[in-house]
C-alpha cells in the first residue's frame, strides 16, 4: 500500500516553474504528479519504495529546496539582460582586420632578408658536411672526450 502525499501551492507565490524545480529533486525518491487548476497548483508525491516517511523532515527539506529556487529564480531573473547581451555578441563577432600592408616589408627588405637566409643555410650546410666528414675519422673519446 503506497501512501500518498498532497501539497497545494498558491501560483502567485511559487510560480510554477519553481514547484516543478524543488520537485525534481525529489524525483529520485518519489513519484511526483503536478497540477494546476486556477491559480492554485496540487503536488502530489509518493514513495518509490514502502520505507518509511518522516514528514517534518520531508516538509523542512521542501521549504529549504524553495528558498534555494526562488533564490535562484530571482539571480536568473535579474541577470536576463546580461545573457541577452552575451548571447549577441556572441552570435555577431567579428573577427579584427587583417594586419594592414603598412606592417608587411618593403620589396628591398624581403630581398635583403631572403638574400640573408639563403647565406646562412649554406654555411650550415657546409659546416654541417665538415662535421660530417671529421666525425667519422674521429674515435669516441676524441669526439666526445674521456671520461
Amino acid at each position: 500500500m503506497s501512501k500518498t502525499i498532497e501539497f497545494i501551492y498558491d501560483e502567485k507565490k511559487y510560480p510554477l516553474e519553481v514547484i516543478r524545480y524543488v520537485f525534481y529533486t525529489l524525483s529520485d525518491r518519489f513519484w511526483v504528479m503536478i497540477n494546476k487548476t486556477g491559480n492554485k497548483i496540487k503536488v502530489d508525491i509518493e514513495p518509490m519504495n514502502e520505507e518509511s516517511i518522516d514528514l517534518k523532515r520531508l516538509k523542512k527539506e521542501i521549504e529549504e529546496e524553495f528558498e534555494s529556487e526562488l533564490i535562484r529564480q530571482k539571480i536568473w531573473n535579474e541577470n536576463k539582460d546580461l545573457r541577452e547581451y552575451l548571447i549577441q555578441k556572441a552570435i555577431t563577432y567579428t573577427p579584427p582586420a587583417p594586419k594592414s600592408s603598412d606592417d608587411a616589408l618593403a620589396p628591398e627588405e624581403e630581398k635583403e632578408l631572403e638574400r640573408l637566409i639563403k647565406e646562412v643555410e649554406e654555411e650550415l650546410s657546409k659546416e654541417i658536411k665538415k662535421e660530417k666528414k671529421n666525425d667519422i675519422k674521429k674515435t669516441w673519446e676524441e669526439k666526445y672526450g674521456k671520461k
